[in-house]
């Protein structure tokens, strides 16, 4: 699966890193032939191998706290782009400037401000407008060169580029040091083109909705990897996820109605499974689980139409997501026999709607359905593009005579890709939008403390960010943590 996920951004990496090892190979031999510095020579190269192994790691372990949480770390990477830079005025002061220099420098100087401001809203300063325009820049590309789900993890960071000393000596040398010049002037023109979308984007967090009172009765909860912690978030619902392979033991007694939400097994990362083995796993994990900690409500399988296509082909079709949500009802009511069924499914389109269709047919397998809520690009009205979301599903609901009961079962957004302020309005967008539905039974935040991924209320040194701020001032607190029970 890491492939599925990663695979363009580890091609990019292993180029890049050839490239930067390549460019500082001495000219020909010449007489008074200035020796290159070891700091350019070795250092540079090794200090970007260095950080794309950081990120290798991060996809490798995505359970685990991210290292970029490490202010030492995180501050390598514009340390980096700054002596990139440093490198390119060298080298064009010693063999004079060439075309291909020209995109490779505009790189270095905007992917390197660019990361400069993540490392910042990473560790919880405030960039301001502009600052957030330019992270909503490299959040654009990091959709082409990074990851597709890059809205939900905006943690594809690049690293700088270097400038070749030697002249090519031959046509295929020539044709494949054309390659990174044309990648460098590839993300500049991403980034230049598409800044007044950004701005456009950043601007309208600004009308987000804001609630006066919560609606009396609408549950609410902040989703934690119950592997990690517990008991911590806001809500009158504890919302854990757990790999669909875990055994339920050695977790403390919830002591607010659970919400538990099936995310694929960590070894899965490296082997994907086939679709019969994905069905078994989920299923037998949802029965087993539910027998264990009771929920509420458990989400046995990821979105069909969003998460799920990452780990089988598209051949499922909703016929047979039906069936397989038929079979976990079975056998979780039979389990847990006051626990329901949830179905989230991630988009908008004819697919999406296909699996409604099917899983609301009457007789539901499923008690509960609903959206995930994010911002979208400028022509779909950036956060307000939650509005449509909720809107399609109204469509959706009114053609079935008893539709599941509605809820949106997961809403937020990454202040590395918009900032911390836009973060916040859009939490409070969200929970206004739940409030004023009256179809809207129940709204689940994503997430609580951020540790692979980039959505989390708490900052990586547990500290709040804005939205976790506002999250405490509308949602409820916590009650006390009552103590470990092992089951």
């Amino acid at each position: 699966m890491i492939l599925a996920l990663h695979g363009v951004f580890l091609t990019y990496l292993l180029v890049l890193l050839a490239w930067n090892a390549l460019a500082e190979a001495p000219p020909e031999p010449a007489d008074g032939e200035r020796r290159t510095p070891a700091w350019r020579r070795w250092g540079l190269p090794l200090l970007h191998l260095g950080l794309a192994l950081v990120l290798l790691r991060d996809r490798l372990r995505p359970d685990q706290a991210s290292l970029l949480a490490e202010p030492a770390v995180a501050y390598l990477f514009p340390l980096a782009f700054a002596l990139a830079l440093a490198q390119n005025a060298a080298a064009m002061i010693e063999r004079g400037a060439r075309l291909t220099d020209i995109p490779i420098v505009l790189y270095n100087v905007g992917l390197g401000a660019a990361l400069t401001f993540a490392v910042l809203a990473l560790g919880g300063v405030d960039v301001g407008t502009r600052g957030s325009v330019l992270l909503y820049d490299h959040h654009l590309l990091q959709l082409f060169v990074g990851s597709h789900l890059a809205w939900l993890s905006t943690l594809s960071w690049h690293l700088p580029l270097l400038v070749r000393r030697r002249a090519a000596r031959t046509i295929p040398g020539l044709m494949l040091g054309l390659v990174p010049p044309a990648f460098a002037a590839f993300a500049v023109l991403v980034m230049v083109s598409l800044h007044g979308e950004s701005g456009g984007v950043i601007a309208r967090f600004a009308d987000e909705p804001e609630p006066v009172a919560l609606r009396t009765g609408l549950a609410t909860g902040v989703m934690v990897d119950a592997t990690h912690t517990v008991g911590e978030a806001p809500g009158s619902l504890e919302v854990w996820m757990l790999p669909a392979d875990h055994d339920g033991i050695g977790l403390p007694t919830p002591s607010r109605p659970l919400v538990l939400i099936l995310r694929p097994p960590s070894d899965w990362l490296f082997e994907r499974p086939y679709p019969e083995l994905l069905a078994e796993v989920y299923l037998s994990g949802a029965e087993r689980l539910a027998g264990v900690l009771r929920p509420t409500l458990i989400l046995p399988f990821p979105d069909p139409d969003a998460e799920a296509p990452l780990l089988m082909d598209d051949t499922v079709d909703a016929e047979q997501w039906r069936r397989w949500y038929e079979g976990a009802r079975e056998m979780v009511t039979a389990a847990s026999p006051g626990t329901r069924i949830g179905a989230r499914l991630g988009g908008t389109g004819a697919r999406s709607a296909a699996l409604f269709e099917a899983l609301a047919r009457a007789p539901s397998p499923v008690d509960v359905a609903g959206p995930r809520l994010h911002p979208g690009n400028v022509a779909r009205g950036g956060p307000a593009w939650a509005d449509n979301i909720l809107g399609t599903w109204d469509g959706w609901r009114a053609g079935v005579a008893e539709p599941p009961e509605l809820w949106v079962l997961a809403a937020g957004c990454s202040p590395l890709a918009y900032g911390e302020d836009a973060q916040a309005r859009f939490l409070v967008g969200c929970l206004a939008r739940a409030s004023d539905h009256p179809a809207v039974a129940g709204i689940l935040i994503q997430g609580w403390r951020d540790r692979g991924h980039t959505l989390g209320l708490l900052r990586p040194d547990g500290s709040l960010r804005q939205a976790g701020a506002r999250a405490w001032a509308w949602l409820p607190a916590p009650p006390p943590m009552p103590p470990a029970a092992n089951r």
